[in-house]
This record gives C-alpha cells, structure tokens and sequence, in this order.
C-alpha cells in the first residue's frame, strides 16, 4: 500500500526521498512503516519516540504543513531539530483523519534546493486527506484482523464455556471448552437448545434469559446447576449492529461447582461454629451440631460414639440424632468383639473419613447391616486434646449411597470443627472443676483470704471474707479491699513492695479494735508467682484466741515453777517439823512419864517430878504441848495434801473414796493462798449426802482432784462475788450416788 503511495505521487511529482510515519497519540510513539532515502535509508528506526524538535515532530504538533528551504534548514541544524543528513530542501504534511493526525507525509532532496515548488506542496496538501483515510482504513483493518486473531485464540484456549447466538435462537459459534460438558461444539451449530435433548426445564432457562438480553439490550447474569450436578455461572451480553440494535448475543459460562461447594461448605462450617459458640454444655453442643449434620447431607443417622478405644469392653453412642424411620435410642451399647476392635484401630489410625458403601472396598459390619439396617456409612475419629478418642460417623440406611469426594471434605472439616469444640469444651469443663476445687479448698479455710490486683482491687474473695463482712463474692469483686476493711489501708505500700520483690511479707499480732474490743490477727501477704499477673493474696488470721492461751500457757509455766518450789519447800518444812514434833514429844515423855532417871535429875536438881507435875498442871503446860504436837501433825498433813496435789500424773488408775478425795481437797481449798487473799473459806458451809453408801471409782486420782479443785475454787470465787446479794450464808451442797451403773456427783 505505502509503496503504491509512492509510485502514484512519483507520477505528479519526482520523488526520490520520501517517508511516512504513523504517529500514536496515547504513547507518543512514531513507526515508520515506509521509506525510501538514498543517504539514511539503513539508519531509519522502525519505532522511536516523538521528539518535538524534530521536523516530523513540529509537523505533527502544529497538524501544518511545513515547505523549508536551504536557508531554513541550515537554521534548524544549528538549533539542533534535524535528525540524519541534511537536506537541500524538506515538504511535510500531516496525515489527518476525523481531526486527529494519524502520521506525516514527507519529501525532500539532497541535491537540488529548487527540487520542490510552493505548488508540488499544495498537491501534497491535496491528496494527503485520502492517503490518510487509505492508511487509516488499512491500520483498522490490520486491528481488527489482529483483535479477531487474538480473540480466536484467546477463546480458543478459555477455559469459560463462550457461545454465540442469533435472533432465532441458533448456535452460530461455541468454543472447544464445551468439551468439559462432554459435548462437541459441530454438535451444537445451527441448532437452537430446544432441537437438543436437555431437559426442559433448563431450555426454558436458557431461552429465556437469551431472549431477554435481546428484548433490553443489557447484560444479563444467572447461575443454574446441570444435571451432571455441575453449577454454571452464565454471562450473556448483547452485540450491536451500527443501527444499534442486538443483532446477536454472546455469552460466558463458567463451571463455579467448586466455588458454589465452598460457599456451601462455608454456610455448614457457619452453622456449626455457631452451635458450638452459642452452647453452654457439651451435651447442648453435639445436639445441635448432629441435626446440622442430618440436614446438610440428608443422611438417615448422625451419631458420635465413646470411647473410640479398641481395647475397651464396651462402647455406647452418647448422642445420636435420626430420621423418624431408623430411630435407635441414645446410650445405644455394643460389646467390643476382636472384629469390632480392628475396625477401631483403623478408624483411630485414619486421617481422613472411611467410608463404607458399595463402591468402596470397606464392607458393612454384619451387625450395623443386621441390627441397624445400615446401608452405607461414613466415620472418622475425633482427637481432643484431653481425654481419649470419639468417633463421628454418619448411616444411609434407605438406600446404599455413594459418598462423594465434596461431601467427605465436607464431613472431615465438621468433625475438625466438632474436635475443637470438644477440646474447648472439655478444657472448660476441666478448668471450671478445677476452680470450683480452687473455690472449695479456699471456702473451706478458716482465714480470710482475698485476692488483690496491683491497683488495690479484689480479684477473689472466699467464704470467710463473707461471713466477715456479710458481702459476697460477685459484689465483692472489683471493688478495693480497703472499703471493707479499713484498718488494712496501711499495707497499700506493702503489697506493692511483696508485688515488686517477689516476697512474702508477714505481720503478726496486729491489733484491731472492733467497739471496746481488741483483736489481734496475723496479716500475710503472698505475691502471685506469675509474668502476665500483678496481684497478690492477703490472708487475715483472727489469732486472739491464740494469744489468750499463750498467756495462759505462760501463766501456767509460772505456776508450774511455783509448784516445784512450793514442793521443794514442803520437804525443806518437813525436816524441821519432824524435829519440832519429835522433841516435843520427847519432852511430853519426860514430864509426865514415870522413869526412873526423870526422879534422879529432879532430886539433883532439888525437887521432884510430883512438884513438876503440879506445876504442869497448874501452868496448864502439858496442853500447851500437846497442841504443838497436834499443829505440827496438822501441819505435816497438809504439806502431804499440797504435794499430792502437785505430784505429776502418771497416767495410772485405781480404785479411789471420792468422798475422801472431796475432804482433802477442801482441806488443800482452805489453804490455798489466793482463796484467804480474798476472802475466809471456813466461813463456807459444806453440806455432803451419800457418802458413806458411795461405791470406790476407778479412775486417776490426781486429775479427778484437780477437778474437784477447779469447781470448788470457782464457786467459792462466785459466791464471794455475789455475797452482798444473797442473804444466806454461802455453802457447798454435795450429793454422791448411783446411777445406771455411773458414780455421780452433784456440787450446788
């Protein structure tokens, strides 16, 4: 074509050098199809980019033309806009087509500066409309040529169903992809969808949703599933003559069966994660997730079974949901026979779901197809991350069933999905024992003990700390400690030293007045041994009782140590009273005994023992002795009443005269010093019955003492108390007697 260009100008004008270059605005590039140049013809570009200086470059841009001489050419070389030799003189003129310049027509000589004229220009002018209309019409050619290649191929090698329809309905092109429909494309030319055997149901599909497209004019979209079970999205979108109107109707069909399966799948997953989201216990949660099950795959059963254990006797199926036909009741047991027991080592060892139906090589265990009627069946096991294997299964049992590859993907992620919500589930049932263990052992303590975060708050509060403030635990939690116990807002700081330190901090005998009452408690403070929590657990120990006995423990020591002087001393009494009631004795003996040695010394001494004894008896001397002999013995008898009393139990027992004991421990009473710092105990009357018929009691002498002793003292102590209210005379009344085969004693 450019070169029949050529040959017609050569014909108005002579034309050795000349060139055309085809501009393209939406890059700026320039392609130079023709040339014919005796000097440059070997160093032409075949595409460069538009430089603005350049000859070809100001042509396009001021869309002139443009007749430069000798002169004017020889300015352009020194600015530097001439590419290549330099000519004598140049013509160009823009190629323009619907206003646009699609390129430039150009022609110069290298010889002669008068090879062109003002004239041969205006023929250039001329004609370059229609050369521009020639290049134009065959560059769209070329386009389209190139674009209907293009699009051959590319449908060609689609993988989208692509068809093309008539007014009438008819087929005028389908692409090789309908292969994967399992029809040919030569089968389908010509034809409309109602001269082929599809159902008609999906012919009317079809026509009318093509018709529409031809009726609006706009696209149309829909999805619909074949019968081989494959789903197809279908665009259909309208072709235009130059009238505007739908003249035919392309359309797109692709095979989306894989995406429409993942929605699926995504609905199922929706709704079992919600059942296990939304259930409370694990039994609420495999309820709801088997009727699921029984509604996504339209099987006849949906069971799960524990333990999945090959080595156990037994296994029952805990939960089980059924169509109304093949009801089998929940707890449904069945004993582990060896041929049971391999088909679980084979469930627990899979991976992926086991199906048993006619076109796999698992047969029905006899006694699922005998007593459940099982046909088909699916199952896989479930791992839980605590206790041991589950098993998920589902059975057909109206009809053998063959399960296909989607649906055993499907029914692998439900019983991935069941195996997290039974580890979820059994882990909270684990956590929520072992706190409500925590909660146990912590009520059942006799301390106060909260739990405290760093900012003061209580994060666990036990029964006591209940009992104490009469506050429970969830109104309790939350708030600061110290509202409920004030007087422990002086360890604010210390519990942030216990937390910073990592120690614990104990104070002990804290006192704390509650009205004219003082308590005292010991305060320990732990801190919580973890990174992620900063917190600790105060303990509060009421410990007054405590204190009240170690004081009394310390009372009681002195007493002890009072006790062994008192005995040492009784001994060191004894010696000397012996002596004192041994010479008295020796001296009652000789005043008044008659010995024959007492008359020598008298009648050496000038006088006689008559004289003696006369005056004895006139200075009343003999009693005077007597009575010191009877104190001494007095005495000497209490002394052995105080260390009988203060002797150490050793355990022994025997046959004791409790009324004896009482008398003796009156006596230790009368001469208990604390008792005659108060008050005189002989003014108490004692009052005893029964004595004399009152059996011996076997029992330990000392304590049954100390014990007389205690009520003894304590009612005198009372009595004492109450002495200006009462009008009679203090006195002990005590009763001894038998009673079913029991000594008792009453003291009033």
């Amino acid at each position: 074509m450019y070169a029949s260009i050529h040959k017609s100008l050569n014909r108005l004008i002579h034309v050795q050098n000349l060139y055309i270059a085809i501009y393209y605005e939406e890059n700026r590039l320039l392609r130079f199809p023709y040339y014919a140049d005796e000097l440059d013809g070997e160093s032409y570009k075949e595409i460069m980019i538009l430089k603005k200086k350049s000859l070809t470059g100001e042509v396009i841009l001021s869309k002139k033309p443009l007749f430069l001489n000798e002169t004017q050419l020889n300015e352009r070389v020194k600015q530097g806009r001439i590419i290549g030799s330099i000519p004598k003189i140049w013509l160009g003129v823009p190629l323009i087509s619907d206003e646009s310049v699609i390129g430039v027509l150009a022609i110069q000589s290298y010889k002669d500066p008068d090879a062109f004229t003002k004239r041969d220009l205006d023929i250039l002018v001329s004609v370059s409309h229609q050369i521009a209309v020639v290049i134009e019409r065959k560059r769209i050619q070329e386009v389209l040529k190139e674009n209907e290649e293009r699009y051959r191929t590319l449908t060609e090698q689609s993988h989208d169903i692509i068809m093309r329809f008539d007014r009438s309905l008819k087929y005028l092109y389908v692409n090789s992809a309908i292969h994967q429909l399992g029809i040919e494309p030569n089968d389908l030319i010509g034809k409309t969808n109602a001269q082929l055997n599809f159902s008609k149901q999906l012919v009317a599909t079809w026509e009318t949703s093509i018709q529409k497209v031809f009726e609006t004019g706009k696209v149309n979209r829909i999805e619909f599933k074949l019968p081989q079970g494959i789903w197809i999205d279908w665009l259909l979108c309208p072709e235009f003559t130059t009238g505007n109107e739908v003249n035919t109707v392309i359309t797109f069909a692709r095979d989306i069966t894989q995406r429409k399966q993942m929605e699926f799948n995504n609905i199922c997953y929706d709704k079992i994660n919600k059942k296990i989201i939304n259930s409370e216990t694990i039994e609420q949660m495999l309820d709801g997730i088997l009727d699921t099950m029984l509604d996504v795959f339209g099987c006849d059963r949906a069971y799960i079974l524990f333990p999945c254990n090959p080595d156990a006797k037994l296994y029952s199926i805990l939960f089980i949901k059924c169509q109304p036909k093949w009801v089998v009741e929940q707890g449904y047991q069945t004993e582990i026979t060896k041929e049971i027991s391999d088909i679980l080592k084979k469930v627990r060892a899979s991976e992926n779901p086991i199906i048993y139906d006619p076109g796999s090589q698992n047969k029905i265990r006899p006694y699922l197809r005998e007593k459940l009627s099982v046909k088909s069946q699916i199952v896989m096991p479930a791992f839980p991350n605590t206790g041991d294997a589950w098993e998920i299964g589902m059975h057909q049992c109206s009809h053998e069933r063959l399960w296909t590859k989607p649906e055993a993907r499907l029914f692998n992620g439900i019983c991935q999905r069941i195996t997290d919500g039974l580890s979820n589930m059994l882990l909270f049932r684990e956590l929520k024992q072992t706190k409500n263990y925590i909660d146990s052992v912590l009520n059942s303590m006799p301390s106060l003990l909260m739990g405290v975060d760093a900012d003061g708050k209580i994060t666990q509060w036990n029964h006591q700390a209940q009992i104490e403030t009469g506050v429970k635990s969830k109104a309790a939690l939350g708030k600061y400690f110290y509202h409920f116990f004030p007087h422990l807002n002086k360890f604010i700081e210390t519990i942030k030293v216990a937390i910073d330190d990592q120690k614990v901090i104990e104070e002990l005998k804290v006192p704390h007045q509650i009205k004219d009452k003082t308590i005292y408690e010991n305060i320990t403070i732990y801190p919580i041994k973890d990174i992620d929590i900063k917190g600790v657990v105060i303990r509060v120990d009421d410990v007054t009782n405590q204190i009240q006995i170690e004081e009394m423990m310390i009372q009681s020591e002195k007493m002890l140590s009072v006790g062994g002087l008192a005995a040492g001393m009784a001994h060191e009494i004894n010696n000397p009273l012996a002596g004192m009631m041994q010479n008295a004795q020796l001296v009652l003996n000789r005043l008044t005994k008659k010995i024959p040695r007492n008359d020598e010394i008298a009648k050496e001494a000038g006088t006689s023992m008559d004289a003696i004894h006369m005056f004895m008896d006139k200075r009343n001397i003999i009693n005077q002795l007597q009575h010191i002999n009877d104190a001494g013995k007095c005495a000497a008898h209490i002394v052995e009443n105080m260390l009988s009393f203060a002797k150490k139990a050793e355990g022994s027992k025997s046959y004791e005269n409790l009324p004896q004991l009482l008398d003796r421990t009156f006596e230790l009473a009368h001469n208990d010093y604390d008792l005659k710092t108060r008050f005189d105990f002989k003014q108490i009357i004692i009052k005893k019955k029964g004595e004399k018929e009152f059996p011996p009691v076997f029992c330990e002498y000392s304590k049954i003492q100390q014990v007389f002793f205690n009520i003894i003292k304590n009612g005198a102590e009372a009595m004492h108390s109450l002495k200006d209210q009462i009008e009679n005379p203090p006195e002990f009344i005590i009763q001894f007697f038998v009673e079913n085969k029991m000594a008792v004693i009453t003291i009033k």
